[in-house]
């Protein structure tokens, strides 16, 4: 009975991890978008989530998704709706890399539009990934001007951070874990580790 019970259990984590490993994402890259630095990005999702990842080449950044409102930047929701739309259907993900400014309209939990509105209406952010989903989208403008290594390593969390709200990841109160809450501070995402927790990494 023992085996069988052993047996059952083993059996389901293989399946669970198999699957895992089965899902793959793509990387489309917007614009200008350095491909060196998807290699990078790649590399991280690998490492922490372990899906198969392939880095889809340059495309124009859409034109209707522009806007001129506080300074020119690319509405960042429009671009998750338009990655979802033209995902292809040999992938379960999709992240976006951009190197323009991006931005969206920050609500809170009832959907209203959070005060002051003229300075939440048009919010620029490092990136945006809703819960669940299948799509999310990286900027790297607001966090580049800083020496390679902190770009770099401000960069990989950034991605695993809204790759795991695609995933269904909420914030994470531990101040250690990629999933915290940036509460607006480019500091928060610095102090940071590039791992899911415990708690975050059962939930997947």
């Amino acid at each position: 009975m023992r085996f069988i019970i052993f047996t059952v259990i083993v059996l389901a984590l293989y399946s669970c991890d198999s699957h895992r490993h089965n899902t793959h994402i793509g990387i489309q890259l917007f614009g200008d978008f350095d491909a060196a630095l998807a290699d990078t990005v790649s590399a991280s999702i690998r490492s922490i989530y372990g899906f198969e990842v392939s880095i889809i080449p340059n495309v124009p950044i859409p034109k209707s998704t522009y806007i001129n409102q506080k300074s020119p930047r690319y509405r960042a929701d429009q671009l998750i709706k338009i990655l979802k739309e033209t995902k292809p259907d040999s992938l379960d993900f999709i992240i976006g890399l951009i190197d323009k400014d991006i931005s969206t309209t920050k609500k809170d939990s009832k959907g209203n539009t959070i005060e002051p509105i003229s300075k939440y209406e048009d919010w620029g952010v490092f990136g945006l990934g809703y819960r669940p989903g299948v799509s999310c989208i990286v900027s790297t403008h607001r966090f580049r001007e800083t020496n390679n290594k902190n770009f770099i390593d401000r960069l990989k969390k950034i991605c695993v951070h809204e790759i795991g709200h695609n995933l269904g990841l909420p914030h994470c109160p531990n101040q250690d874990c990629v999933m915290r809450d940036a509460a607006e501070s480019i500091k928060t995402i610095d102090a940071v580790s590039l791992n899911l927790c415990s708690t975050c990494t059962r939930k997947i």
